[in-house]
């Protein structure tokens, strides 16, 4: 039973208003729960695998540290901690299950003792404990960056070269012979240091610069912003080849975003809307990161119109994002997969490069809310399902083509496109948490995924039934 009128949609095979070039990925983090011997590891892997996505990213994160980390202790004048132990299991992992796709490396994490600190930062024995508190300090002890430089050097030369010589001179062989398409330098750096788009610049063009020989076939990611410092002057700063070394390239940048229930008024002590208000919310938020996606594409072409723009983590979080007990309704993953449905519609149709629906593993204490599958189970869930069933259908070179909806109706987004194999196909998503009644073409096929699991069935009716935030493909009959 459906709570409106029904809408209908219109589209105009004949009329294009762009192409796609939008690659849709996820992002995986060196979580726990991915590491061998965890029940879900077999599960997880063969997820990811099942995606078949280009440039999936793979990010040591610096909140397991003892993984995140190669060399967790500085050397001293006789001997050198470099340790890839707990390390070399998941990318190995992730690169068997990338399948020889192009992936995007990101070894985020600088290790903390090269910066000064009042005292030196302590890392657990446990490599599953978490470490909010790894990233401290803001000065470098080398204010040449040089050493930073050369430790991304190592880690790099470890997985492309097949291994590196030490600060003592001494060989390490690893007999890895990885090929990235992208390295990213660094994740969040306006976070845990707080570094500023002058001094990150100058980083990362040290990064580069040391990197490039190893692969002069890799290109670089630039900036990685988090969502909670938008500061403008990273891009103004960045994006200008007036303020890098000769020869730098600007291959691609990124940035993030995740919507919230956090509120400005609170309803309750926690500072967080009910979640019967969070679709509001998200939706809202959603909208205003819309705005701010044009803001920063307007610099990108003023500045350096030939670099990519990455939006490579992008998702939602419930509260409690560090509560290892948190309270998540049931219907808050199709409520997250509807938004991030929406997001990638409107950036397809905005020409951005890259989407990456963040992220593919979280557990409870570790940001549960954005994870695409269960950490219980390793099974899908729907942020999951809603990114494969985008995955299956789209892709870069599809054509968009003008699509309207009968009011206009808010209740919803569609968007047509041409594929590039010809096939006709229509992309719903309901922005509501009950049914919508919707007029298409009988004789087309319908999949979707929402508050009622994935189904699929043909069209026999004009009129058909989105469930409540569903993300839905139409495909037409030839």
């Amino acid at each position: 039973m459906t709570s409106a009128p029904s809408s209908s949609v219109h589209v105009d095979w004949t009329t294009t208003t762009g192409t796609s070039r939008t690659t849709l990925t996820t992002h995986l983090w060196t979580a726990p729960p991915l590491r061998r011997g965890s029940p879900i590891h077999d599960k997880a892997f063969d997820a990811l695998r099942a995606l078949d996505a280009d440039l999936v990213r793979f990010l040591p994160w610096f909140s397991h540290p003892r993984i995140a980390v190669a060399e967790l202790a500085a050397p001293t004048a006789t001997e050198t901690y470099w340790d890839f132990d707990l390390l070399d299991p998941v990318i190995e992992d992730f690169m068997d299950a990338a399948g020889g796709r192009p992936v995007v490396a990101n070894f985020a994490t600088i290790p903390a003792w090269m910066f000064r600190t009042d005292e030196p930062v302590a890392v657990a024995e446990d490599p599953d404990q978490i470490h909010w508190d790894y990233e401290q300090g803001s000065e470098f002890r080398d204010p040449a960056l040089a050493e930073v430089a050369d430790y991304f050097y190592r880690v790099a030369s470890w997985y492309i070269a097949g291994g590196f010589t030490d600060e003592l001179g001494r060989r390490h062989e690893s007999g890895h012979h990885y090929r990235f398409a992208y390295w990213e330098v660094l994740c969040e750096p306006d976070l845990g240091h707080r570094i500023t788009p002058e001094l990150y610049t100058r980083l990362y063009d040290a990064v580069v610069e040391r990197l490039r020989p190893l692969d002069p076939d890799m290109k670089f990611v630039g900036l990685s912003l988090s969502h909670m410092h938008r500061e403008p002057e990273y891009y103004w700063h960045f994006l200008d080849p007036a303020n890098h070394r000769s020869g730098v390239a600007l291959d691609a940048f990124s940035y993030h975003f995740y919507a919230s229930p956090e509120i400005v008024n609170p309803f309750g002590p926690e500072g967080n809307a009910p979640s019967a208000h969070w679709r509001d919310i998200f939706f809202a938020r959603a909208d205003g990161f819309l705005e701010q996606v044009r803001f920063i594409d307007s610099i990108r072409r003023r500045l350096a119109p030939d670099i990519k723009t990455f939006i490579n983590e992008l998702g939602t979080y419930a509260p409690d994002v560090m509560n290892p007990a948190p309270e998540i309704p049931d219907e808050y993953w199709a409520l997250s997969a509807a938004v991030q449905s929406y997001l990638w519609a409107e950036l397809v149709a905005s020409g951005i490069d890259l989407v990456g629906i963040a992220e593919f593993m979280d557990y409870p204490g570790m940001i549960p809310g954005t994870s695409l599958i269960d950490w219980e189970t390793g099974a899908p869930n729907p942020r999951y399902l809603a990114l494969e069933l985008l995955l299956r259908h789209f892709g870069p070179g599809d054509l968009l083509v003008v699509t309207t909806t009968g009011f206009p109706d808010p209740r919803m987004h569609a968007q047509a496109f041409v594929t590039a194999s010809g096939e006709r196909k229509l992309a719903l998503i309901n922005k509501t948490d009950v049914t919508i009644a919707v007029t298409v073409d009988s004789g087309c096929v319908l999949e979707q995924i929402g508050t009622k699991g994935l189904h699929s069935a043909p069209i026999t009716d004009p009129v058909v039934t989105l469930d409540p935030f569903a993300t839905a493909v139409v495909t037409y009959r030839r």
